[in-house]
């Protein structure tokens, strides 16, 4: 229902400021700036609409994911040491498979954040 009342009224902006001005130019720039901010604003409005998904440009949870996990992986391996992190790891990776709905996020957290993270605190 806004794009449509965005279309009526960027359409009808031309015949209303048409009597009001003056200078025809100045009338065609004005439209076309008012108009193209109003097109621009319900192009944003569009992009932001779904936040989540697959297009470069959305928000990317399970990448925001891991690195939780890691930071907490972290914590838990230099406050507890490696064993309590083995154990958290394990726990982890079978509550993901009881529910089968995060295979995604099981393989990428469970298996690659377990040679890395290790790896980083190793190195350090």
């Amino acid at each position: 229902m806004g794009r449509t009342f965005l279309f009526v009224y960027t359409y009808t902006l031309p015949f209303a400021l048409a009597h009001s001005m003056h200078h025809p130019l100045g009338a065609m720039l004005m439209i076309f700036f008012i108009t193209y901010g109003y097109l621009g604003l319900e192009y944003v409005a569009m992009e932001l609409d779904d936040p989540f998904g697959d297009d470069p440009n959305d928000f990317d949870d399970l990448g925001l994911a891991r690195v939780v996990f890691e930071d907490i992986y972290m914590n838990i391996y230099k406050v507890d040491g490696k064993e309590s992190l083995h154990i958290l790891r394990h726990q982890v990776a079978e509550r993901l498979e009881k529910s089968g709905a995060l295979e995604d996020l099981r393989s990428s957290i469970c298996e690659d954040m377990m040679h890395t993270s290790l790896d980083v605190l190793s190195a350090s």
